[in-house]
């Protein structure tokens, strides 16, 4: 079995109540997100429990597994620890290491980010180098794309992190928005899913985002956020009506409670059993 999960961060929204404007997943051209969830299932989930600091950081941490009781990781030293291997994770003072259940030492990371790899590095996970000097934002989402489909067979799991709508989200950049995530829709997820669906492995593959981050308030909000669950070894067609928004995420709720319960569902997702 092999599991992928991606994070788009800051891609769940909220409507405006002064403009009366629809989120940027309802209003978007995201076919590739919208046939997951038709073909698979959504669902929601919180990332940050309510005694935590909301912060895209901690958002990532919790929803990966780590126990934030445990201390809060530094942004600079996870930034750093993810830049220089030089460095043992012994000497930065925020950081600890923490186990995937059932990924640690068995996964990697495709990222451009640097503190997501320090994350990545604390959970065991190895971090893929992506080179792309000068590229546009379209050709670095088809690289991450195809880093990630030519690990998948080699590795139990696999993260990706991409931020573009978050970047949008904190400018209060709506057009700006909507067009990074039907960018990440078109040169990462079509890719992607066309991999899995045509795949003889048994793979998971989940997409979500770290935090709700309304794009007219510059700022995250802790609310649960939106979620795909797609099993390849059960494909149905599904409802033609049904599409990846906010909203629909809510209606269909699974037993997903906590921040640490996505990657524990992860581990033993089937859907051998008819809903």
């Amino acid at each position: 079995m092999n599991t992928i999960l991606i994070v788009i961060a800051g891609m769940a929204d909220l409507p405006d109540p002064l403009t009366l404007k629809e989120t940027p997943l309802v209003v978007g051209h995201i076919p590739a997100l919208n046939t997951l969830a038709r073909r698979g299932e959504i669902t929601s989930f919180p990332t940050v429990a309510e005694r935590h600091e909301i912060s895209h950081k901690n958002a990532l941490l919790a929803l990966l597994g780590y126990d934030l009781d445990r201390g809060e990781p530094a942004v600079e030293e996870l930034m750093e620890f993810g830049l220089d291997n030089s460095i043992p994770l012994s000497q930065y003072s925020s950081l600890k290491p923490f186990i995937l259940p059932g990924f640690s030492g068995h996964g990697v990371c495709v990222t451009t980010s640097a503190w997501v790899r320090g994350v990545a590095k604390c959970a065991f996970l190895k971090p893929l180098d992506i080179y792309s000097p000068g590229s546009s934002d379209s050709e670095i989402l088809e690289t991450i794309a195809k880093v990630a489909t030519e690990s998948i067979p080699a590795n139990e799991f696999v993260l990706l992190y991409v931020d573009t709508p978050l970047k949008a989200s904190l400018r209060g950049d709506y057009e700006g928005k909507i067009k990074a995530i039907e960018m990440i829709d078109r040169h990462l997820i079509t890719p992607i899913a066309d991999y899995v669906w045509k795949s003889e492995l048994m793979i998971n593959m989940a997409v979500t985002t770290d935090l709700v981050t309304p794009w007219h308030r510059r700022r995250p909000t802790k609310i649960s956020v939106p979620l795909i669950l797609y099993f390849n070894n059960h494909d149905w067609e599904g409802d033609p009506a049904q599409s990846f928004t906010e909203v629909q995420a809510m209606l269909s709720q699974r037993n997903l409670n906590s921040p640490s319960d996505l990657m524990r569902y992860l581990c033993n997702f089937s859907v051998s059993e008819e809903e």
